[in-house]
């Protein structure tokens, strides 16, 4: 055994590296959490994104529909 380890307890360096791996389970838990918080942010900035195009050609269509029939009216 190292130096380091003869004050301890018998057990109490088990117990330091159980609550170690437990305390990094939860912080590569958070990190996934949070990995998959930016990708569903991510899909609906994009997804948002694509309807407003979509939702903007779809004005301008009409807007050339509009137009065509005024001119159509007006000769």
């Amino acid at each position: 055994m190292s130096d380091r380890n003869k004050g301890r307890k018998p057990g109490q360096m088990a117990n330091k590296v159980k609550k170690d791996m437990k305390d990094q389970g939860q912080r590569m838990e958070r990190g996934m959490d949070r990995i998959a918080d930016d990708a569903k942010q991510d899909m609906d900035r994009l997804t948002d994104g694509m309807k407003r195009e979509a939702q903007q050609a779809r004005s301008q269509m009409q807007d050339m529909g509009k137009d065509m029939k005024e001119r159509l009216q007006h000769h």
